[in-house]
């Protein structure tokens, strides 16, 4: 993922001395001209064989990574924030992108109740949640060659989100005027549901810190992966990670 992105910044992230084998990286893409070194845009492409999905660009990204391998990413989308007739819309346009995508409904989630598609939603399912940032979940998919890989969609309030730089960077205030009209943006998460494959993750990531420090609690950094990510100990017969 590192090597084929077009936004220099993240594979200097993973250079940086200060970077661990276990982070999270927040691409972001700030409207403002001020951030010259920004990438216009952020679009996350899920290049799955036989069913690749590509979301709409938005302004802010999180990636989880352990070792070699990304474990999570999400998009915080669209560019700017909408209205609640822009959102509408848009909650319409990403369940069709997974459906024309060839991506199964996951009926289960690894958290939360069984999956309910939504291709719209209510002003009640909004203000279910009395506290914190409003949310609501429109749909639970799976690439169509990893069942093992869940990727939720969900309408997030902003005005009832936490003030800041964070959702999406170019429109947050802070404080947060309360008689603002209300806006809205869509995150969509990518992580793995499998505690066999994670549990593997976890063993690769700790064989390569014993093999450079004998300790295989002492991070290393993640340079060590991007240089080398082939890298295996010697006998490694993994199920999931060749």
């Amino acid at each position: 993922m590192l090597a084929r992105n077009d936004a220099p910044l993240l594979p200097a992230q993973a250079r940086d001395p200060e970077s661990q084998d276990f982070d999270v990286m927040i691409p972001v893409a700030r409207a403002s001209e001020r951030y010259t070194e920004d990438p216009s845009e952020l679009v996350l492409t899920y290049d799955a064989p036989g069913c690749p999905l590509t979301l709409p660009a938005g302004r802010q990204m999180h990636i989880r990574y352990v070792g070699p391998v990304v474990t999570e990413a999400a998009l915080i989308y669209p560019m700017e924030t909408m209205t609640w007739d822009e959102m509408q819309a848009m909650v319409s346009h990403t369940v069709d992108l997974f459906e024309a995508a060839g991506w199964p409904v996951k009926p289960k989630p690894r958290f939360g109740p069984p999956t309910e598609i939504r291709r719209e939603i209510t002003v009640e399912q909004l203000n279910k949640k009395t506290y914190g940032t409003k949310i609501v979940n429109i749909g639970t998919w799976s690439p169509c060659d990893a069942p093992y890989i869940e990727a939720y969609a969900e309408v997030r309030h902003l005005n009832s989100a936490p003030s800041g730089p964070s959702i999406p960077p170019a429109a947050a205030t802070s404080p947060r005027d309360p008689d603002a009209p209300d806006r809205f943006v869509m995150l969509v998460n990518f992580l793995i549901d499998n505690d066999a494959l994670t549990g593997e993750i976890r063993q690769l990531t700790e064989a390569r810190r014993l093999a450079v420090h004998g300790d295989a609690d002492q991070r290393l950094p993640a340079s060590v992966w991007l240089d080398d990510p082939g890298w295996r100990p010697e006998g490694w017969d993994g199920e999931w990670i060749d």
